[in-house]
C-alpha cells in the first residue's frame, strides 16, 4: 500500500510542476518585439479570459508559458518578448480551457524588433446543442481564420492598450504608412 501512495504522490508533484511553468520572459533589450493577435468569440457561448503562450525557452525542465494580456473584446497581445520562436497551444474561455495546437509547426517566429500579427480568427461552435456545447472539445469548435478584423483596426485596438510608449509610437508609426 506505502508503494501505491508514493507512487500517487510522484505523480501529483510531477503534474503540479507541469501546472506551474514559469512565466514567458520579456526583456526590456531593443530587440524585443511585440506579439498581437485577435480572436472574435462573438457566436461563442463563452467571454474570452486567457490566451496561453508558450516560449521556445526552457526553465529547468518545463518551457516558459503565461497567459497573455487578454481582453474579453477578443485582442490579445504581449509586449517586449525576446526574439525567438513561441506558440499558443490554447485559450480559456467560459471557465473551460480550448486546445488549439500541441504541433510544432504551429510555431510563430518572432524576430527582433517586430511587430507579429496572428491574424484575427473566428471561434465557431460546430454543435449546435448548447447543453453539449458547454462540454467544449476540440471536435466541437473551430477557431478559423478571417479576414475582419483587418491588422489596421486590430491595431488601433492595440494602441489603446499597450503601456510601453515605444509599442505606442511603433504602432502609430505603422498606422500612418497604411492605405485606408
Amino acid at each position: 500500500m506505502r508503494f501505491w501512495q508514493m507512487l500517487s504522490l510522484a505523480g501529483v508533484l510531477i503534474l503540479s510542476g507541469c501546472a506551474l511553468n514559469p512565466s514567458v520572459r520579456t526583456s526590456m533589450e531593443a530587440d524585443s518585439s511585440l506579439i498581437f493577435g485577435y480572436f472574435d468569440m462573438s457566436e461563442s457561448p463563452y467571454e474570452l479570459s486567457c490566451v496561453t503562450m508558450t516560449q521556445d525557452e526552457r526553465s529547468g525542465i518545463v518551457y516558459r508559458q503565461s497567459c497573455v494580456t487578454t481582453l474579453p473584446s477578443g485582442l490579445f497581445y504581449m509586449e517586449n518578448v525576446p526574439p525567438m520562436k513561441y506558440h499558443i497551444p490554447f485559450f480559456n474561455a467560459g471557465g473551460k480551457l480550448h486546445m488549439i495546437s500541441s504541433s510544432e509547426r504551429d510555431l510563430i517566429d518572432v524576430p527582433p524588433q517586430s511587430m507579429v500579427f496572428i491574424g484575427p480568427y473566428k471561434y465557431k461552435v460546430h454543435d449546435i446543442n448548447l447543453a453539449q456545447a458547454l462540454q467544449i472539445t476540440s471536435e466541437k469548435y473551430g477557431l478559423n481564420p478571417v479576414k475582419s478584423p483587418s491588422e489596421k483596426k486590430v491595431l488601433k485596438m492595440l494602441l489603446k492598450e499597450v503601456k510601453d510608449t515605444r509599442w505606442k509610437h511603433r504602432i502609430q508609426q505603422t498606422l500612418s504608412k497604411m492605405r485606408g
